[in-house]
């Protein structure tokens, strides 16, 4: 059955839409140019089924929820000079991720193109299920230590075509069978002995510092600090702050918060009704609530991102269907 399916244009829109599923999602755009994106979200039984699909790179993270077992597949390969990277590591060939019993967080750089799968599921019913499959110790232990974990054919091309599907038949009853034979396609995966797994540790900490930083920034978007004043806030070195952004995100700590910025004055571009009851005539008043004082700098800045100026996006917000259409 269908929960959601919806479209966004700004990183603040995916934010919001993830609610029920990453209350506290962290997203930031990498790439110049609009961003069209959607993102579906299907209850199937006692499991959830996420889709999210995008035309440029983003950065997300969050907090991961303790009780549930969230298990992230891409549904398309990204190209070998742009790959996918979980947790800070690159993941070198296509697989699943995001299920490690030992991470309270996560943090994802998606590809621009990407389409994404997560299956969001109870450990008491996996742990159910591993025994009804009569899975192994290795699945137990991969879901326990690994953090990325190989997927190899014919079980990749199975699992995908598993998963569309079930995402094409949303608007019907969810067959009990298909719903047994993805988690049995699961646990196959889990259980292969040949597959290759990476196991890492805790984020340096200019990596952490980095996501704070983020997560800060994307709640406190309006606050001007210094970096002293940042420091102090996170209990982070101002060397950790610099590196970490720049090895995160390739940008400063001030390019990371007008990027955050920039992203939310796009948000209300795209959709004047989300000013919290505040009322906001005009490009100029925006960008001036969200800090930016100089109207031909932030202009400038928002052509180089978006390519296209900020009038522009208003009026194409008035116009139906103006949106872009995903590749």
């Amino acid at each position: 059955m269908k929960v959601l399916d919806a479209r966004f244009q700004s990183c603040a829109d995916l934010q919001s839409l993830s609610q029920p599923v990453s209350p506290n999602l962290s997203a930031l755009q990498l790439s110049e140019g609009p961003l069209v994106g959607r993102l579906r979200i299907i209850s199937c039984g006692f499991f959830r089924l996420n889709q999210l699909e995008i035309n440029q790179t983003l950065f997300l993270s969050g907090t991961r929820r303790p009780r549930p077992c969230t298990i992230a597949i891409p549904l398309s390969d990204p190209p070998a000079t742009d790959p996918i990277r979980a947790q800070g590591v690159c993941m070198p060939w296509p697989g699943m991720m995001g299920y490690n019993d030992q991470l309270n967080d996560f943090d994802l750089r998606l590809p621009a193109g990407t389409t994404l799968a997560t299956v969001t599921i109870s450990r008491d019913h996996l742990l159910e299920r591993h025994s009804q499959h009569r899975a192994g110790q290795l699945t137990l232990d991969r879901w326990k230590d690994t953090n990325q974990l190989e997927l190899r054919e014919p079980l990749r091309s199975e699992l995908r075509a598993r998963l569309r599907h079930l995402i094409e038949q949303h608007d019907q009853a969810t067959d009990p069978r298909e719903v047994d034979e993805l988690i049995g396609c699961l646990l196959r995966a889990f259980e292969d002995v040949e597959v290759d797994s990476m196991t890492f540790g805790q984020r340096e900490a200019r990596h952490e510092a980095a996501i704070e930083l983020l997560h800060w920034f994307s709640c406190h978007s309006d606050q001007n600090l210094t970096m002293d004043e940042l420091s102090a806030v996170l209990y982070q070195s101002r060397t950790s702050l610099f590196k970490g952004c720049q090895e995160h995100f390739g940008q400063t700590p001030q390019k990371l918060q007008r990027s955050i910025r920039l992203d939310l004055v796009r948000q209300l571009l795209l959709d004047p009704n989300r000013c919290d009851g505040i009322h906001l005539q005009g490009v100029g008043a925006i960008a001036a609530h969200l800090g930016f004082t100089s109207r031909s700098h932030f202009a400038r800045r928002y052509r180089k991102q978006y390519r296209e100026l900020p009038q522009e996006t208003l009026q194409r917000s008035k116009t139906p269907g103006g949106s872009d259409p995903l590749p």
